[in-house]
This record gives C-alpha cells, structure tokens and sequence, in this order.
C-alpha cells in the first residue's frame, strides 16, 4: 500500500506522484468526497440495505480513493501495477476505475 501519511507530508513528492500540491490534493478531497455520496446514490440499484451496510470496500476512505484514481490517470500504470500498490487484485482495480473516473470528472466539472 501507497504511504498516505509520507505523502501529505512531502509537498515536492506529492507533486511528482499525482501532480498535486498537498494544497489542493486536501481541497480536492472534499469536493471528491462529496461527489463520490452523489454518485453512489444515484448510480445505487434498489437493495434492501442501507447505505453503508455490508461489507467495507477495500479503498477505505475518500482520500484514498482520490489518490488511487488521480495515481491512475496521470502514471497510467497496469491494473496488476495498481493492484499491487494498493492491496487489490487487477479486477477489482477495473471496477473500481469504473466507478472512481465519473466521480471524478463530476467533482471537476470535465473530462
């Protein structure tokens, strides 16, 4: 797994890995977060649980998931590359650029 914490400490390695200042990597991760709830519920098909319930995704929080698609777009690694930087398997790191792209390009307004 990717070191979150060394990350948000080195602004000049957080430039280098995702092309964002430390800045406004935090002041995206608001926004994202909040239209990551916004996708979720909208793209949700009917289910008898609720939001939340069952099992945790393996991207624990909004930031993590900001990192691993931003990591994705502008390194452009394979899946098996991501997987291993992440802790997942190829497969689920397609679902989860499948799922993380859209929010994105909400959450900036563009493709």
């Amino acid at each position: 797994m990717i070191n979150k914490e060394r990350l948000l400490r080195d602004n000049r390695l957080c430039k280098a890995i995702i092309g964002l200042s430390v800045e406004e990597l935090k002041n995206l991760a608001a926004e994202f977060s909040a239209c990551y709830l916004i996708y979720r519920k909208k793209n949700r098909k009917d289910h008898e649980r609720q939001m939340g319930a069952g099992q945790k995704g393996f991207i624990p929080t909004p930031l993590d998931k900001l990192l691993f698609i931003l990591l994705y777009l502008k390194c452009y690694p394979t899946y098996d590359l991501q997987g291993l930087l992440f802790g997942l398997d190829r497969t689920r790191v397609c679902r989860w650029v499948k799922i993380l792209l859209p929010v994105l390009e909400m959450t900036l307004g563009r493709e």
